[in-house]
């Protein structure tokens, strides 16, 4: 049994109009021609809830959180797609979750994002999301809050690599979720704008044809890499800023998801640089996995 064929977990988010975790979920399900995965179904109670004013008692709320975990899944179609549907109160949401991730039986879990799929809005990932998207118990994809069936497309898992043994390793990852899904998989390797910024007095043009040289040699990379590897897979190398250019790139091809590594950056590192990973997360209109290196 491959690290994607054990069980997923689904985060169930039972405010209004955060449905999108539940869809990708039935998605892969009736992509799933082989019955290689099976889902459970996890809403976590904030215990902060029971110390609001008018709170029912812990019992009561429990339970009203099952009866509506069971009515959210029965109105999306998909109760019949999970193995088990638990619904428990703790006092660390982000713990429980990840507690559930490091399990050795649990290939991904599944999470809605604040933000819907096209919206402006200035938080995006939300907290639960964005920590879990730091501890990375386990493969983790974030799906926008109104994700439709529809909006999921019917061309290939776009993979985003960088060239290096991470990056093989998530192609490997993908290529097995690929056949799993009976989708192909895209690999996408962006080559960073470095335009410099200040020097009037070099002609444009030579920028250009510098632009372009860097261009060239990233393809080639790029190739040779997938050579190395013996790997036969559509590839494309873009140019410009990395996630933006891989969610362009996604839409061109009419993509499914769109899976990235972690580069576990610390919390030093994070006051510097963005996380690809966390980036796209939080901008694409597609569902996003970041993968951890060891369970790439």
């Amino acid at each position: 049994m491959s690290l994607v064929e054990r069980r997923w977990v689904t985060g169930l988010d039972l405010r209004p109009h955060s449905h999108g975790a539940i869809n990708f979920t039935r998605w892969l399900h009736a992509h799933d021609k082989g019955g290689a995965l099976t889902f459970d179904g996890l809403h976590v109670v904030d215990a902060v809830a029971l110390e609001l004013p008018s709170a029912p008692s812990k019992t009561e709320l429990v339970g009203a959180a099952r009866a509506a975990a069971r009515t959210a899944l029965e109105v999306r179609g998909a109760r019949e797609i999970f193995s088990s549907v638990d619904v428990i109160d703790s006092d660390e949401v982000v713990e429980t979750l990840s507690s559930a991730g490091e399990l050795r039986i649990t290939a991904g879990l599944i999470l809605g994002r604040r933000a819907a799929g096209e919206d402006a809005a200035f938080i995006r990932l939300g907290k639960v999301a964005r920590r879990l998207l730091r501890r990375l118990p386990c493969p983790v994809f974030v799906v926008p809050a109104d994700l439709e069936l529809r909006h999921i497309g019917a061309g290939p898992i776009v993979c985003a690599v960088e060239l290096d043994k991470g990056g093989l390793a998530l192609v490997r990852y993908a290529e097995r979720l690929g056949e799993i899904l009976e989708r192909e998989v895209h690999v996408v390797h962006v080559v960073g704008d470095n335009t410099p910024v200040g020097f009037a007095y070099v002609p444009e043009t030579a920028w250009d044809e510098a632009h372009e040289h860097i261009h060239d040699r990233g393809r080639s990379q790029l190739q040779t890499w997938l050579a190395e590897a013996g790997l036969e897979l559509a590839s494309s190398c873009p140019h410009g800023r990395v996630a933006p250019s891989i969610i362009a790139e996604a839409r061109e091809l009419d993509a499914c998801m769109i899976l990235s590594s972690s580069r576990r950056l610390s919390t030093t590192e994070r006051l510097f640089m963005s996380s690809v990973g966390s980036s796209l997360a939080a901008a694409a209109h597609l569902p996003v996995g970041i993968v951890p290196p060891k369970r790439a």
